[in-house]
């Protein structure tokens, strides 16, 4: 082995070895400056010695060591010896002009290997990192390669290594390796640098999508907060409003009903007046009616003398002139009234004939002109048109006057059976008109026993109908009673929290006796007592026996419910002082105040401690001299020795439910009872006002068929003369019907002669288009001619019929004074008789006006005083129905008020549950709450806000301090991000620059080493070249170093082609270059020299 120092003054002390190998014993070896030489026979360790130096400098490498793994250096023993459990190598160096990088004269570098693979490295016993022992080593000439120690076979491997491992040991030479470590050191934490950032901003994109859901949910939170406060603000400010509102309805609808109250007791005193004033008031219209219709008959009877007087005295007149005609001249008058109604009967004969001869010249004048008309208007038509279209035209004239004679035999069929028709009509007409005449006179009769059943059934219903109005005023106050009930058991329900369902579920099964406040049958005006005595227990349910208490609990908590106190019966009640106390204070134990249907038994068990004291403050004194009782309150407030827990003013506990429950079921039954009763009367009040409208209904029936009776047979006898007069015109009209179908048919003559010559030769087409033309002219002369003779026509028919009326008014006065004529001979004496007979019915007439004239005028005053004592009597009937009516409304007003201020109380009881429910608030909170500063509407703000709040759903509220961790992390990151950014672009600066300094330094050294390499193998061979090269002079970082060598004669390509000397002599030239360029610490050479033997 050679040891130089070389231009280095540091130098290898002394080596230690322990278990190394084959050095069991603790081996020691000195060295000096200078070269040393170890020399001994094979197997004496001098290359185990190699191998230490190189595995204490921190060698990896268990093909340098010659093992097959590391653990192998360490010593595996003998027959006589055991094998060491760790190997251990210390290495000193002289430091002594600080040429390694630590203040020391001495460096000692330990290396420890155990069996189970750990290592310890060490330097001047200090624990370090291999790193630490390179980089140290790498400053003082040593790499990692460790070029520096030559083992055996080392030459050849050096030789034959590749570019790259020749170029790492010019760079371990020259002290580039560490900037290489340096350089690797910084691409692998460029690389977790890399996989940090690419780490960062996965973790970073991770974070963000995070953060945009929680920055949604923190805004949605801080929404909800928001809006939170601002709907309990508008809540306390429209509930204080609401209740302000409810308080001043309240007040106003007070006033309202004490002013239907007072109404309602005008009206009633007014109705009750006016009720003892009816009889009298019908007394009174009765006499005066009765007094109207004796006056009335009287006058009737008077009347019927006063018509027969005067008839009387007509008769007598006329027979008296009569007669005195008759003996005057009576044989020359009846001579010439019977020549004059001759006369008479013969004009009117003429006149007949002339009336129906001028009716019929009217009607045939009239037919006349339509026909003319109808021809012209056709005739103009033809003369406007082509001989085709007037061809047309008078077919459809010929076709219009064939359909017109058709119809006019249909008419005259038709006029022929309407005629038979109206005769026998006629003839019914007549027959139903004797049947009116009876069936008048009989409803007349039936008249009187109607009115007399519809005043009774008024009565009755007069009676019913007050029956129901008090009915109906007990059903308003049950109603009041019920709605009232009905408010507080809501109110109270609301209020409770007890799982309904979980006490349904109990109650349902076996062994339940039921609730414990219908056990203790607890009074209504203590139930805020009992409530507060049993505490935790009010409102429980009583179970018989333990084991149903745990069968109950059981399935309860089975199925997840709860909140249902379950007490246990038959538990012996604890010795109590209560009953002493009660009576040394004068006050009552809660059990004594129980209803009498209570089980004491469970009282005593649950309420046995318990006394009733009326103040809470003399409860206070009870409790300090007594500690062991109980004292309550009727409020409700509950003392203990503890102290003292003040009842809640409104609060609900399961004994009031049940309370309200009970009220509300005693409400329910007195409102379905005043409901029975109210349905009764109005029933019975319906089936009188059913009865009165029936026989109101047959009255006004009788009395409408007496009319429409009349009215028929007024009708009847119109419908009489209607036919008659229609049997007349009928006759006239099938008369000119007749005469019209003679026209007729020589119209159609002539036109089927004319529409012969249209459709003939164009001649005689010209001969018919000019006769159409003279026939037109001609038509329209007749047509001038026939309008005149229809006017005149008219004119005589007017004339006639007006002379035949007046011939008939002066026959008939002819014919009745021809009646009254007698001829026979006339008594003087008869005609004095018929004087006598006529003045005294005329006196006796004067003095029956007279008596009718004083019975008419008192008839007047009667009926002025039966006026108006009906009057009075309607208007107090109408004034007392008015009152009726005037009562019902008052008492419905006041119903409904009063369920207005239950209603209105329950809302307010709602609205105060509602602020504490919804707002944590009192009544006298929200009503000082100002508006909120905002100038939309409230309610519909509220609404908004309300819907808001249902849209955002539930919300995180632990969302905000997570959304400002989340983005704190994501700005710490983000930071992170960016130190690491620009870490990364420092790295990548100090890796460029470690590259440029490789760069040189390497160049630098390659060059010398170059050079010496050169002229050593010049030395070695004489005569032969041998040179370095870089494998690609382009990229002198990274490239490779070549070795050429040709000794003088040989031209070889390769250097494994050399021998083996020459081989050797060519790496001893390359590693003395080496050395020579870059001197190290010290060289160990192991038989290098063997090729050369």
């Amino acid at each position: 082995m050679a040891k130089s120092q070389g231009c280095h003054s540091v130098y290898v002390k002394s080596l230690r070895l322990v278990g190394f190998k084959s050095f069991a014993d603790r081996t020691r070896l000195e060295f000096e400056p200078g070269v040393t030489v170890v020399v001994g026979p094979n197997g004496s360790g001098k290359s185990n010695l190699v191998d230490a130096i190189a595995w204490v400098m921190g060698t990896q490498s268990t093909r340098s060591m010659r093992t097959r793994r590391m653990e192998d250096v360490i010593f595996a023993g003998t027959t006589t010896r055991p094998a060491f459990g760790r190997a251990e190598v210390t290495l000193v160096l002289d430091n002594g002009t600080r040429t390694m990088p630590l203040d020391l004269d001495e460096i000692s570098i330990t290396r420890r290997l155990y069996r189970d693979g750990s290592s310890d490295y060490q330097i001047n016993r200090v624990d370090c990192r291999l790193l630490d022992i390179q980089e140290l080593l790498s400053d003082g000439g040593v790499g990692r390669h460790q070029h520096l120690i030559v083992g055996q076979g080392r030459i050849d491997d050096l030789l034959n290594a590749k570019p790259e491992d020749h170029r790492a040991v010019i760079e371990e030479a020259a002290g580039i390796l560490k900037h290489r470590l340096r350089k690797e050191r910084s691409v692998r934490r460029l690389e977790r640098t890399d996989a940090d950032v690419l780490r960062l901003q996965d973790i970073l994109r991770e974070l963000k999508r995070q953060i945009r859901p929680l920055k949604r949910q923190a805004k949605s939170a801080d929404r909800h907060a928001v809006l939170r406060r601002e709907v309990r603000e508008m809540r306390l400010y429209l509930g204080g409003e609401a209740m302000r509102a409810v308080r001043g309805r309240l007040a106003e609808l007070e006033g309202v009903e004490a002013r239907w109250s007072a109404d309602l007791e005008a009206v009633l005193s007014e109705k009750a007046e006016l009720e003892s004033r009816l009889p009298e008031l019908g007394g009174q219209a009765g006499a005066a009616g009765r007094a109207l219709d004796a006056d009335t008959a009287a006058a009737a009877r008077l009347e019927t003398t006063v018509e027969r007087l005067r008839r009387i005295a007509q008769v007598a007149h006329e027979r008296r002139r009569s007669a005195q005609a008759r003996l005057e001249g009576a044989g020359e008058r009846r001579r010439d009234l019977e020549a004059e109604a001759a006369e008479l009967g013969a004009d009117l004969a003429g006149s007949g004939a002339t009336g129906t001869a001028a009716r019929r010249d009217a009607d045939r004048a009239e037919q006349v002109f339509r026909e003319l008309e109808d021809e012209a208007r056709s005739l103009a038509e033809q003369d406007a048109l082509p001989v085709e279209g007037a061809l047309a035209v008078v077919r459809g004239d010929l076709r219009s006057l064939e359909a017109a004679g058709d119809r006019d035999e249909r008419e005259a069929r038709d006029l022929s059976r309407r005629l038979d028709v109206l005769a026998a009509r006629v003839a019914e007409e007549s027959a139903e008109i004797d049947e009116l005449h009876d069936a008048i006179r009989d409803a007349d009769q039936a008249t009187g026993p109607a009115q007399e059943a519809y005043e009774h059934s008024r009565r009755e219903r007069e009676g019913l109908q007050r029956q129901w109005e008090r009915a109906e005023e007990q059903a308003g106050r049950a109603r009041l009673l019920l709605a009232s009930a009905e408010a507080r058991s809501e109110a109270v329900a609301e209020a409770m929290t007890t799982d309904s369902v979980a006490r349904e579920r109990v109650l349902a099964r076996a062994g339940v006796s039921g609730s414990l406040t219908a056990l203790l049958a607890v009074p209504p005006d203590r139930v805020a007592a009992v409530d507060a005595a049993l505490g935790l227990w009010a409102g429980g349910i009583v179970v018989r026996s333990r084991g149903d208490v745990e069968e109950a609990a059981a399935e309860l908590k089975a199925e997840g419910l709860g909140g249902v106190p379950l007490v246990t019966a038959g538990t012996p009640a604890p010795a109590s002082p209560a009953r002493d106390v009660a009576t040394r204070w004068g006050i009552e134990t809660l059990v004594d105040l129980l209803g009498p249907g209570a089980d004491l038994d469970l009282a005593r068990q649950l309420l046995g401690d318990v006394v009733v004291a009326e103040e809470w403050a003399t409860a206070w004194e009870i409790v300090a001299q007594h500690p062991s009782v109980r004292v309550v309150t009727p409020e409700g407030d509950l003392i203990e020795a503890n102290g003292v827990r003040i009842a809640q003013p409104d609060g609900a506990t399961p004994a009031m439910l049940d309370t309200a429950l009970a009220a509300l079921e005693d409400a329910e039954i007195g409102s379905a009872r005043a409901e029975s009763l109210l349905t009764s009367t109005k029933r019975a009040f319906d089936g009188a006002r059913h009865l009165e409208r029936e026989a109101l209904e047959a009255l006004e029936a009788l009395e409408a068929r007496l009319g429409a009776m009349t009215e028929a047979l007024r009708m009847r006898d119109r419908a009489r003369t209607a036919a008659e007069d229609e049997i007349e015109r009928l006759e006239e009209r099938r008369s000119s019907v007749v005469e019209a179908a003679g026209d007729r048919e020589a119209r159609i003559e002539r036109l089927r002669t004319r529409l012969a010559d249209l459709e003939g030769e164009e001649a005689e087409r010209q001969r018919a288009w000019e006769q159409m033309a003279q026939r037109r002219r001609e038509v329209e002369l007749r047509l001038e001619q026939a309008n005149h003779a229809r006017q005149e026509a008219a004119a005589a028919l007017g004339a006639v019929m007006e002379r035949r009326r007046m011939l008939e008014d002066r026959l008939r006065v002819v014919r009745g004074e021809l009646q009254s004529t007698v001829v026979r001979p006339v008594d003087p004496a008869h005609v004095m008789r018929l004087q006598v007979i006529e003045d005294q019915s005329v006196q006796a007439l004067k003095v029956v006006r007279t008596h009718l004239g004083t019975l008419r005028d008192r008839q007047r005053a009667l009926r002025r005083e039966a006026g108006d004592a009906g009057a009075r009597l309607a208007t107090a009937r109408t004034r007392l129905e008015e009152l009726r009516n005037a009562a019902e409304i008052a008492r419905q007003e006041i119903s409904a008020v009063a369920v207005e201020i239950a209603e209105l109380r329950v809302r307010g009881e709602s609205v105060a549950e509602g602020l504490r429910r919804d707002a944590d608030a009192s009544v006298e909170e929200a009503l000082e709450v100002p508006r909120p500063d905002v100038d939309e509407d409230l309610e519909s703000l509220l609404a908004s806000h309300e819907a808001e709040l249902r849209r955002l759903g539930p919300v995180n509220p632990l969302a905000a301090q997570e959304y400002r961790d989340l983005q704190e992390r994501y700005d710490f990151l983000a930071a992170q991000l960016d130190d690491l950014s620009s870490s990364r672009a420092e790295l990548r600066k100090v890796i460029a620059a470690l590259d440029e300094r490789i760069v040189e330094e390497f160049t630098a050294a390659f060059q010398e080493v170059a050079r010496y390499f050169e002229e050593y193998f010049g030395v070695l061979f004489p005569g032969g070249k041998g040179r370095l090269r870089l494998v690609d002079g382009s990229d002198p970082l990274t490239s490779g170093v070549e070795v050429e060598a040709m000794p003088l004669g040989k031209k070889v390509s390769r250097l494994s082609l050399l021998s083996g000397g020459e081989r050797s002599l060519a790496a001893l030239a390359f590693l003395f270059s080496v050395f020579r360029a870059r001197p190290g610490p010290f060289y160990v050479l192991d038989e290098v020299e063997a090729a050369l033997d």
